[in-house]
C-alpha cells in the first residue's frame, strides 16, 4: 500500500511539472525580424535549420514614424504615412511565411507596435512566457569572421535584460555568434518538492496526506502566479493607456499652437500681400508716368532734329547765295573799273545754277555741265534728280569738263591780250 502510494505521489508531481510548464512557457521558437525587405531572412533560416522545432512565431515590432506636420493636414498626413509603412511592412512580414512554408514548417505572425524595438520584444517575452528566441547579433554588413561580441544596442539590451527562463540565440549572416542559457527557478522548487515528498512516504505510513497537500500547495502557487501576471498585465495596460492619454494631450497642445501660428502666419501673409499690391500699382503708375515722359522726350528730340536738319539746309542755302552774291559784286566791280572790255560770253560757258560763268566745270550723268561746287551742294541737300529735267539719276558722280575749261580759260585771256596789243600800238605811234 505505502509502494503504491508512492509511486502515485511521484506521477502526481511529475504530472503537475508538465502541467505548470504547458501553462506557464510557451515552447514555440520565436524569431525576432525587420520590416525591411528580408533584412533577417538569415536568422530565420538558421532558426529552422539549427532549432529542430517545427512551430515557429515571427515577431516584428513596429516602430510608428515621428513626423511634425503644422496646420489641419496633420492628422491627415500622418494617417496616410503610416497605412502606407504598415502596408510595406505587411508584405514583407508574408514573404517570411513563404520562406517558412517553403521549409515546411508551421508559422505565424506577431506584430505589435512600440516606440523602442528592445522593449517592445522584453514586453512580448513577459506576456507570453517565451522560452526560445532568436534575434540578431549586429546586421549582416557588419558581419566577420573575427565577430564574437554582440554588436547592436537592441541585441546587448535584449541580452542585458530579457527574463531568465528565454535562451536566446543571437546569429548575424546565417551564422551564430552566441547565445544566452536560461536558467529556471521553477525547476529546482520542482525536485525539491518531489523529494521531500518521497522522502517522508519512507519514515512514516501516514503519507497518504502529503501528496494531497502538495497538490493544494502547487495549484495555490499556479493561482499566486497567474494573478501577479494578470496583475502585471493589467499594470502594463493601464500605464499604455496613460501614456497614450498624454501622447493625444500633447499632439492635441501641439495641433493647436500649430493653428494659432498658421493664423497668425496667414495674417501676415494677407498684411505683405496688400502691401506688395500697393507697392505694385505705385510701381505700374510710375512707370506709365516714365513712359508717357519718355514719349514727350522722344517727340521733342524728333521736332529739335528736323528743325536742325532744316537749319542746316538754310545754312547751306545761305552760304551758295553769298557766293552768288560775292561773286556778282566782283563782276560789278570789274564793269565799273573796265566797262570797255566787257564782253557776253556763251551760254554754254554759264553754269545752269548759279548763272555765272564756270571755273571748274563737270558733267552729270544727265548730260548737262555745272559749277562742281554748285552741283555738289545740290547733292548734299538730298536732291536725287536733275536740276534741268528733274528727274531721277541713276548715280551722283561728276565727270570733269576739260575741254569746257580749256576754252573758258582761252575766253577770259583774250581782252588781256587785246588790250596788251593796243597799248603796244599806242605807244609805236
Amino acid at each position: 500500500m505505502v509502494g503504491s502510494l508512492r509511486y502515485r505521489g511521484s506521477d502526481i508531481v511529475e504530472s503537475m511539472e508538465t502541467s505548470k510548464r504547458e501553462t506557464l512557457m510557451d515552447e514555440k521558437i520565436y524569431v525576432a525580424v525587420t520590416g525591411k525587405d528580408l533584412e533577417s531572412k538569415s536568422s530565420l533560416v538558421w532558426a529552422i535549420q539549427n532549432s529542430g522545432g517545427k512551430e515557429f512565431c515571427i515577431v516584428h515590432v513596429h516602430q510608428p514614424i515621428q513626423i511634425s506636420v503644422p496646420g489641419e493636414m496633420f492628422h491627415e498626413q500622418k494617417l496616410r504615412l503610416y497605412r502606407k509603412e504598415k502596408e510595406k511592412a505587411l508584405k514583407n512580414l508574408d514573404k517570411y511565411l513563404h520562406i517558412c512554408r517553403q521549409m515546411q514548417v508551421t508559422a505565424e505572425i506577431i506584430s505589435i507596435e512600440m516606440d523602442s524595438v528592445g522593449e517592445g520584444i522584453l514586453q512580448l517575452i513577459s506576456q507570453r512566457g517565451v522560452t526560445k528566441l532568436v534575434t540578431g547579433a549586429a546586421a549582416d554588413r557588419h558581419y566577420s569572421m573575427r565577430m564574437k561580441d554582440l554588436q547592436s544596442k537592441k541585441a546587448i539590451y535584449i541580452h542585458r535584460e530579457a527574463p531568465a527562463t528565454c535562451h536566446i540565440w543571437f546569429t548575424c549572416k546565417g551564422y551564430l555568434i552566441c547565445s544566452r542559457e536560461a536558467r529556471s527557478t521553477d525547476n529546482s522548487y520542482l525536485e525539491y518538492s518531489s523529494s521531500n515528498t518521497l522522502s517522508q512516504s519512507k519514515i512514516t505510513r501516514e503519507t497518504e496526506s502529503v501528496p494531497s497537500s502538495s497538490i493544494v500547495k502547487d495549484d495555490a502557487e499556479t493561482s499566486k502566479r497567474k494573478a501577479r501576471f494578470e496583475a502585471s498585465k493589467r499594470e502594463e495596460a493601464e500605464k499604455s493607456a496613460v501614456d497614450a492619454l498624454k501622447k493625444a494631450k500633447q499632439w492635441e497642445a501641439v495641433y493647436f499652437e500649430e493653428l494659432k501660428r498658421r493664423k497668425e502666419t496667414e495674417k501676415a501673409l494677407r498684411k505683405t500681400n496688400e502691401e506688395l499690391e500697393k507697392m505694385r500699382s505705385e510701381a505700374e503708375s510710375q512707370i506709365t508716368e516714365s513712359y508717357t515722359v519718355i514719349r514727350k522726350l522722344q517727340e521733342k528730340n524728333n521736332l529739335s532734329m528736323e528743325t536742325l536738319r532744316r537749319l542746316r539746309e538754310e545754312q547751306e542755302e545761305l552760304k551758295i547765295k553769298l557766293r552768288e552774291v560775292s561773286k556778282l559784286k566782283g563782276k560789278r566791280e570789274e564793269e565799273e573799273v573796265s566797262p570797255s572790255n566787257h564782253r557776253e560770253p556763251p551760254q554754254y560757258f554759264i553754269c545752269p545754277i548759279t548763272q555765272d560763268i564756270m571755273e571748274d566745270p563737270h558733267v552729270a550723268t544727265d548730260g548737262f555741265t555745272y559749277e562742281r561746287e554748285a552741283i555738289s551742294g545740290w547733292f548734299a541737300r538730298g536732291h536725287e534728280t536733275s536740276p534741268m529735267i528733274n528727274k531721277r539719276l541713276p548715280h551722283t558722280s561728276l565727270v570733269p569738263n576739260l575741254a569746257l575749261r580749256s576754252a573758258i580759260q582761252e575766253w577770259l585771256q583774250v581782252p588781256e591780250s587785246l588790250n596788251k596789243s593796243s597799248a603796244c600800238k599806242s605807244e609805236h605811234f
